[in-house]
């Protein structure tokens, strides 16, 4: 189904149902096609074949910073979807607000591409690192806000969230913008650490928020 002209929910049913499950899969088709398109950034390097075997190491070498990049963003674009499909789990309606709410955490995802290829190819400027660190931030308060505004209505959850639920959504809120912020801090130091200090994201959305949560 579709938002109703008035602003109010969808049908509702079963957690999974139409009302939900529509609009999930829509979203992870568009997060399918942005993570394919951090592919683009990655070009194999042009060496006339007479020199490739001498030239080529060092050629592979220098696409590490597009490299890291794409793996570095296609995990993250990856816990994006893992936490939207954890929350949408429970979400069984969804009303207009949450449908624009929805676009904009999209917008954020489908604009990583950019990011992401900016960062890897001017990866000793701090100005790419401060976009991609704000780019993030966005990104996950859409996520938050989205949750936010369907937690906050009976009619568009399941009735009795599990608390533990709860508990990761909040402090997934607050992991992820806190290690982008605080990498934005670190670019002032440091370019290269505060690149590789994003990679505290996995580590704290991964294993540690999934077990102390």
């Amino acid at each position: 189904g579709s938002a109703t002209s008035g602003g109010g929910p969808t049908a509702s049913g079963e957690p999974g149902s139409a009302a939900s499950s529509g609009l999930e899969s829509s979203v992870y088709a568009v997060i399918a096609i942005a993570i394919t398109l951090l592919a683009l950034a990655l070009e194999v390097p042009r060496i006339p074949e007479s020199s490739a075997a001498a030239e080529l190491p060092s050629a592979l070498l220098g696409l590490w910073p597009n490299l890291f990049s794409f793996v570095l963003s296609f995990w993250i674009i990856g816990s994006y979807w893992l936490a939207h499909h954890r929350l949408f789990h429970h979400i069984r309606a969804y009303d207009r607000k949450m449908l624009l709410i929805n676009l904009l955490f999209l917008m954020w995802i489908v604009l990583m591409p950019f990011s992401s290829a900016l960062i890897g190819e001017y990866e000793s400027q701090q100005l790419p690192v401060i976009l991609y660190a704000v780019h993030n931030i966005l990104a996950s308060l859409s996520l938050t806000w989205l949750w936010r505004h369907a937690s906050k209505d009976d009619r568009l959850v399941e009735t009795n969230l599990d608390p533990r639920l709860v508990r990761f959504a909040n402090f997934r809120a607050v992991l992820i913008p806190s290690v982008f912020l605080l990498s934005i801090g670190i670019s002032f130091i440091s370019v290269d650490v505060a690149w590789f200090s994003w990679l505290l994201v996995g580590l704290l959305t991964g294993p540690i928020l999934q077990r102390y949560v």
